[in-house]
């Protein structure tokens, strides 16, 4: 009978070194059900700039007419 040489997982050899933790912008994350958006506030309660999700408004569905509003998770809406 012989054994088996262990042998280390493929997807190991091609792991790179974690990148360095950083602190996120914001210290909440609220929901308003009313409108479907969510907002990021600082340890002060003030809503962090820029950290919002939008929807595109111009589509973003498979082509399709009246198909829903998908989200946009793009960073260009300024």
């Amino acid at each position: 009978m012989t054994t088996a040489t262990a042998v280390a997982p493929w997807g190991l050899s091609r792991m790179t070194e974690p990148l360095p933790s950083v602190s996120s912008p914001y210290d909440t994350i609220q929901f308003d059900p009313a409108t479907q958006l969510t907002s990021f506030h600082d340890e002060a309660g003030v809503i962090v700039a820029g950290a919002t999700i939008s929807y595109s408004q111009g589509g973003g569905s498979d082509g399709s007419k009246n198909a829903p509003k998908v989200a946009d998770d793009s960073n260009t809406d300024g």
